[in-house]
């Protein structure tokens, strides 16, 4: 959901300068919703098999395929549509390439890297605008109607361990939030209900709303006057609708993957073996570096922005 969100910039930067250019993406189905009404984007095709997305790439031809994402299912399918094939230096099998992207800046923020490698093929402008995800006004009455305001949205999930902070520390900025006057809204993705449950169950006025579309779910984030969460692809949504942000952040590179252009504060601790792959802690039986993070340090990043 993340990588969806931040190609929007890039893409935002090179239609600006070359309207008339018609531009595909390849996504899964689940993600297809990233780029929903977006009018940078002339076509989502959707992942849906191997071969049925084979299939429905054989017929196609492109004057440019360029794969940002290097594995090798990425790279069969580059090879499936007809058309002049763009990877970068550091993929495996860059002979199969017909133009080679140089390797990125290792510091560089993910959508610094995309906007370099359009820069490479010819794209003039100096950065990428902030992200974007249109909005949907029906979608926006219904999901937000009878929500009590100003509220802020809360989403205390994500997909590592070492990526989620302590539910009982979400549960404690929530109390912090509702004193302020704030509502607080709860929200999750699929499987994460637990997640919220853990938050909720000692609050007495949040609200949970689960089972929400990427439409839905950013029309909910676009209405609050702030959004909290770990390092996740909610948190890219709710830059992309121009929502502050606070990130409480973990394992991974924050230099690589922080909000993009929105009012924002990321709450991380230093750690010597930061950034990590985050599929477990390699250096302990926990997670140290998402822990280590306070109640405390997070309240005053909320203060920073509201």
């Amino acid at each position: 959901m993340g990588d969806c969100l931040l190609l929007t910039a890039p893409v935002r930067a090179l239609k600006q300068e070359f309207p008339d250019f018609r531009v595909s993406v390849l996504a899964e189905a689940r993600y297809a919703d990233c780029f929903d009404a977006n009018p940078d984007f002339d076509e989502v095709l959707i992942a849906s098999g191997k071969y049925a997305t084979a299939v429905q790439l054989f017929r196609r031809r492109f004057d440019a395929i360029i794969n940002l994402h290097g594995g090798p299912t990425s790279l069969f399918y580059s090879c499936i549509a007809r058309g002049a094939r763009i990877g970068a230096e550091q993929y495996q099998y860059g002979w199969m390439y017909h133009g080679l992207l140089p390797a990125p800046d290792p510091t560089a923020h993910s959508v610094e890297s995309t906007m370099a490698a359009l820069q490479w093929m010819g794209v003039r402008a100096l950065e990428a605008p902030p992200l974007r995800y249109e909005p949907h006004p029906a979608i926006a009455i219904r999901i937000c109607k009878d929500l009590k305001t100003p509220y802020a949205v809360i989403h205390p999930a994500a997909l590592m361990e070492t990526k989620r902070w302590d539910p009982s520390r979400f549960a404690g900025i929530s109390r912090q939030l509702a004193s302020r006057g704030l509502g607080v809204v709860l929200t999750c993705g699929p499987g994460e209900e637990s997640v919220v449950r853990e938050v909720a169950k000692d609050l007495a006025d949040s609200i949970t709303i689960t089972g929400l579309r990427i439409a839905e779910l950013a029309e909910l984030i676009r209405g609050a006057r702030l959004y909290v969460g770990n390092d996740s692809g909610p948190m890219h949504l709710a830059a992309a609708v121009g929502t502050p942000t606070v990130a409480v952040w973990g394992s991974s590179d924050s230099r690589r993957w922080r909000p993009w252009r929105v009012a924002s504060r990321v709450v991380q601790n230093p750690f010597e073996c930061n950034p990590c792959p985050g599929y477990r802690c390699l250096v302990a039986d926990s997670p140290l570096c998402i822990e280590s993070v306070t109640v405390e340090q997070v309240s005053a990043a909320i203060n920073e922005l509201i």
